[in-house]
């Protein structure tokens, strides 16, 4: 008995000291000033050279074997903070570039109902003393925390293994064979191994079937066979209803595939059926390579694409509909508007399309979609299935401006910070809530 009294008086003791330890770090890594106080600039030439270097990284990636060279100089790499800050909650991110090394900068904003406080991360990357032309890990302070190289390195180290197989993750970590700093850029020597894209993706689809990636990415209880039957329901549909792939509206499509889930319904949960007939009309009739997430089975996927469906007699608002849906399961609402909203500021680059306030309204339109079938199953149930009107779930575009080059959106908005802006973007969500399947 003094052995068991003993025992609990240790475990109550642990708890206490585990519980002060929380409290201390929390109080630790909170801070009432940012490290970033600046906001950085979002423009359209700016997303561009972003999306630029990024493409050059997966292009050199994707087709070579043996050894690769990126540079990027600090401007480059301010354009791919500035898209990191911009569509991250509440977070600004900075890199700063010289011969003496890397210093990262991040700074989180919480908001709470009586102050705003910040989470503010500073690391250092000097040049190895013991690795010829490479970079070591300095140190790194979260808030007043000075947390210690031993920690660091292991913990993005099992990250990796997490996600890839141990040995497979070292091979990663070992394609960086040089590191070469200047004052305002950074050059990276890498050898890709033959076959190691391969083994990568491999890894990951293994994973992915284990669920490891699944809960990452914000797909964790979806289930593939389910998906499957929709996806087949999906095809039956298409080749009964529309033999010759003429234009037909989406909407015919939902009412019928939410049918179907509200029969499943009976004898499965409705929050799991709306969620895989989500994803079956995502990779349908958006992408199907949002299947991958899945590891669906490429011969299934191979079925789908090249459809002539539309949302107000445009293809272009199905694609942003259904992609923001998707990529409000993957991510969060607002980064999957903020993705909406890069893409827009891209448009308005040399040779696009010009900022589109209906592009924006069918992206927050989706996401609203996605958060109602799943946050309300079996009402949303109810009212999609029969024959549904597009004006149901999809608000009027008649009069939002669109095809705006930058000259013109800087000069009618400014920003997507601004009044201007934020008075249309609230016209926008007023007519999304005023949709009768909300109502």
């Amino acid at each position: 008995m003094k052995f068991i009294g003993f025992l609990f008086k240790l475990v109550i003791w642990l708890v206490i000291l585990a519980t002060i330890g929380v409290a201390v770090s929390v109080y630790l890594i909170r801070s009432d000033r940012p490290l970033i106080t600046q906001k950085q600039h979002i423009s359209a030439e700016r997303v561009s050279q972003a999306r630029q270097s990024l493409q050059q990284i997966a292009k050199e990636l994707n087709n070579t074997v043996g050894p690769a060279y990126f540079q990027f100089h600090q401007s480059e790499v301010d354009a791919m903070m500035a898209v990191v800050s911009y569509t991250v909650p509440s977070t600004k991110v900075r890199a700063f570039l010289s011969k003496q090394g890397v210093n990262l900068v991040a700074t989180t904003e919480i908001k709470t109902p009586y102050t705003t406080q910040y989470v503010n991360l500073h690391c250092m990357l000097l040049p190895s003393e013991t690795r010829k032309n490479m970079l070591s890990l300095d140190y790194c302070d979260l808030g007043k925390i000075k947390l210690p190289k031993w920690m660091i390195e292991p913990a993005y180290v099992y990250v990796l293994q997490q996600l890839l197989d141990d040995g497979l993750a070292d091979s990663v970590l070992s394609m960086v064979r040089a590191v070469k700093l200047a004052d305002d850029s950074i050059g990276i020597d890498l050898f890709i191994q033959d076959g190691l894209k391969q083994q990568v993706l491999t890894a990951i689809q293994s994973k992915a079937k284990g669920g490891a990636i699944n809960n990452l990415v914000g797909v964790s209880g979806v289930k593939a066979a389910t998906v499957k039957i929709y996806l087949n329901e999906i095809q039956s549909l298409y080749q009964m209803n529309n033999p010759s792939n003429k234009a037909q509206s989406l909407a015919f499509y939902l009412g019928n595939v939410f049918y179907l889930a509200s029969l499943r319904s009976e004898f499965e949960d409705a929050e799991t059926e709306n969620q895989a007939a989500l994803w079956a009309l995502v990779i349908a009739f958006g992408n199907r390579k949002f299947g991958h997430f899945l590891s669906l089975p490429r011969e299934l996927l191979n079925q789908f694409g090249g459809d002539r469906l539309t949302l107000m007699n445009r293809g272009d608002l199905k694609l942003h509909f259904l992609f923001s849906a998707a990529l409000e399961r993957l991510v969060q609402a607002n980064m999957g508007l903020k993705v909406g909203e890069l893409k827009e500021l891209m448009d308005m680059d040399k040779g696009g399309s010009g900022f589109s306030f209906a592009d924006l309204a069918a992206d927050k339109a989706g996401i609203k979609f996605a958060q109602f079938v799943l946050e309300q199953p079996e009402l949303a149930q109810q009212r999609l299935t029969g024959n549904l009107a597009e004006a149901e779930f999809f608000p009027s575009i008649a009069d939002l401006p669109e095809g705006l080059a930058e000259k013109a959106f800087n000069q009618s908005y400014g920003n997507t910070e601004s009044a201007e802006y934020k008075q249309l973007e609230a016209i926008i969500d007023q007519r999304i809530a005023q949709l009768a399947l909300y109502q």
